[in-house]
């Protein structure tokens, strides 16, 4: 009897009534698109071609409605956006001649022309098959030179022709050509990572790369002023790059390092950094002006006004630093954000729906009663995304990147992450570890485990735990070698003291490892012992662990298909050969509740492990290892999310569904 037809015909004891389950798939409700963020990375300030004033261009990414151009009025605190015509982001935005802003995009890897006048996007070209274009630069023949990903190659753009020449990847093997700066004699210097760190010279003259002198090898970011190229707080000049001397005034010695700043310097203002202090100097000035002191706390200065207030973006927020302010003004970027992606989901104790948006560093509630969203402002001071979220005592317990925090947030306390209140980073695992990709849960000692993939360049991954009291973590490295820890989840039974570890062959800026293969493995947390390993041939990684109580089993993922696990035996279980293949994580549905009551909904999943496959949700019992197919949604979700009366949420891109029988 096939595993499908033995579960259309079971039944299970739910409250003490035997119900059959539901013989129809269920009904899949629109909930609405309830997450909304903002994720700004590039900036700079422009004139409006129509009132003359000074206008705060930014690049917002959205993945599911396309990337923005948000012209923000910083005096009138109001904004007009502008959708890319393709692409979902941008790192990057620059004016160039004949009133235009050129922007180049990710993930499709694109320049965009905006016209100034018009406030429009007028013409947008494609550099090969790349992804990724990083910051501009502007070469001595006038075109307009970016890095890309994953190729590692450098682009150049004809603001005549709009069109692109590739001028070739120097420095293989490694992916990224991250930052290209303008030399003061119209050279690109280009910084490929993160395999085989190394600068390069390209010369648009003759169209030939060459190796960097001494003076500025290991120079990633530099600058231009006055005929000069600045790096740090030096200075060179002329074609061998020769050292030279400030000639200006200098920051106070006794204050520390001090540096020229790149992106905020102008032809007509020399910006320097200190610590947090930011000074000015144009020519002829007898002193540093002073513009700022603010302490940002991830922020980032963007761009500086004619009367030499910074402007800057902190999360959702932007700001107008003034001189002598040690913080800077906070004001939520203008305008309500377009539906983004919910990236995960999960249902706390009181059945609220969480998520937040592929980068943008916010966390967003729905309450399914009211049907109403709460999106808070930036969790912590580090950039990135949240990855996934844990609950206990009615806390929200986040894990995110790129900053490897570990958050705990109370929605019912006022809001004050700026002093660190509430949310409040806990921990946090970096420099080692930045990315979360095996997601948070409590354990029975009700401490929390997170799995981590180390930082960029390296291979390698780590179960942290930590203490939710105090914060206080501690790390176990590279459990199953040194591969990311992809999957994770911790027996629940009391006393049992075992993780489940599952590994990846990826890593953050190299490609998958060589000569390895992933792995499960079962993990004594005592004695950071390994128990049980297995390697999977034909996968790139393990993830999605999930312990099951009923029956003390272990179900994962390996490359693309499901698995099972006895502790007890270790040993693996035959499952269904009609069993679909997993397409999204798995989840445990609960068997039972207090004070619930026996319904088709809760019977149909009740202490079953739900996944989609396709648009089908799957429930799969390891009592018996049987299947079927609950509901049939509208089209292809990414995230399944159960309560714990049993009701089941999905999300496809930015939507949110709830199912219904």
């Amino acid at each position: 009897m096939s595993g499908v037809l033995m579960a259309a015909i079971a039944a299970t004891l739910i409250g003490g009534v035997m119900q059959a389950a539901p013989d129809r798939p269920g009904r899949a409700t629109l909930l609405g698109q309830p997450c909304r963020a903002r994720q700004v990375l590039g900036g700079t300030v422009v004139r409006d071609r129509k009132t003359g004033r000074e206008m705060f261009a930014v690049t917002n990414m959205n993945e599911a409605q396309g990337g923005e151009l948000i012209l923000i009025d910083v005096e009138r605190d109001s904004a007009r956006v502008f959708r890319f015509p393709t692409g979902a982001g941008s790192w990057n935005v620059r004016e160039v001649p004949g009133d235009r802003l050129v922007i180049g995009t990710f993930f499709d890897g694109t320049f965009l022309i905006f016209d100034l006048r018009a406030e429009r996007f007028v013409h947008h070209v494609r550099f090969g098959k790349e992804e990724y274009l990083w910051n501009t630069a502007v070469g001595a023949d006038g075109r307009i030179y970016t890095g890309t990903y994953p190729g590692g190659r450098l682009g150049a753009l004809d603001l005549e022709s709009y069109t692109v020449e590739d001028c070739g990847a120097p420095a293989p093997p490694n992916l990224y050509l991250r930052y290209v700066s303008a030399t003061h004699d119209g050279r690109l210097l280009c910084s490929f990572s993160t395999e085989k760190p190394v600068e390069k010279l390209y010369d648009p003259r003759t169209r030939a790369w060459s190796d960097v002198p001494e003076a500025i090898k290991g120079v990633s970011v530099a600058g231009t002023w006055d005929g000069y190229l600045t790096a740090g707080s030096r200075l060179f000049a002329g074609p061998g790059f020769t050292p030279v001397a400030p000639m200006f005034p200098t920051p106070p010695a006794d204050q520390g390092a001090w540096s020229i700043d790149p992106t905020l310097t102008t032809d007509t203002m020399l910006v320097l950094r200190q610590g947090k202090t930011v000074y000015g100097w144009r020519k002829g000035e007898p002193t540093l002006t002073m513009l700022a002191e603010a302490d940002l706390r991830g922020g980032r200065y963007m761009g500086v006004l004619q009367d030499g207030r910074l402007v800057g973006i902190r999360g959702q927020d932007y700001f107008v630093c003034r001189p002598g302010e040690t913080a800077p003004r906070l004001r939520p970027i203008p305008g309500e954000s377009s539906p983004r992606n919910l990236f995960f989901l999960k249902v706390d104790e009181r059945g609220r729906v969480w998520s937040g948006a592929p980068f943008g560093q916010t966390l967003m509630c729905f309450d399914p009663r009211t049907r109403k969203a709460v999106n808070t402002r930036t969790v912590c001071d580090g950039g990135g995304e949240v990855y996934d979220v844990a609950f206990q005592d009615g806390r929200v317990y986040a894990v995110a990147y790129s900053g490897g925090d570990i958050i705990v947030y109370e929605p019912d306390r006022p809001w004050d992450q700026w002093n660190n209140k509430n949310p409040r980073t806990i921990a946090s695992v970096t420099p080692g570890y930045i990315r979360p990709v095996a997601g948070a849960r409590f354990g029975p000692d009700g401490k929390l485990y997170s799995g981590w993939m180390a930082g960029y360049g390296r291979y390698g991954g780590a179960v942290a735990v930590t203490d939710p009291a105090t914060g206080a973590t501690e790390l176990i490295e590279n459990p199953l070698g040194e591969q990311a820890v992809s999957g994770l989840a911790v027996d629940m039974r009391p006393g049992s003291g075992m993780a489940y570890v599952g590994t990846s062959l990826e890593a953050n800026g190299l490609p998958h490892k060589q000569g390895e293969l992933p792995r499960f493995g079962v993990l004594d947390i005592a004695a950071r012992k390994v128990l049980f390993s297995r390697e999977f041939a034909g996968a790139a990684s393990v993830r999605s662990i999930v312990f099951d109580p009923q029956t003390n089993l272990v179900a994962f993922i390996a490359g693309t298909q499901m698995r099972l696990f006895d502790p007890e035996r270790r040993a693996f279980l035959p499952l269904p050969d009609d069993l679909p293949q997993p397409r999204t994580g798995l989840v445990l549905a609960p068997a039972s509740a207090p004070g619930s009551r026996p319904s088709a909904q809760r019977e149909a999943s009740a202490g079953a492990i739900l996944f989609g496959s396709g648009k089908d949700l799957i429930a799969f019992r390891t009592a018996d290892r049987t299947w079927r197919k609950i509901a049939e949604p509208p089209e292809n979700f990414g995230n399944v999310a159960v309560s714990s009366q049993g009701d089941i949420y999905l999300s496809a891109g930015p939507s949110l569904y709830r199912i219904a029988w």
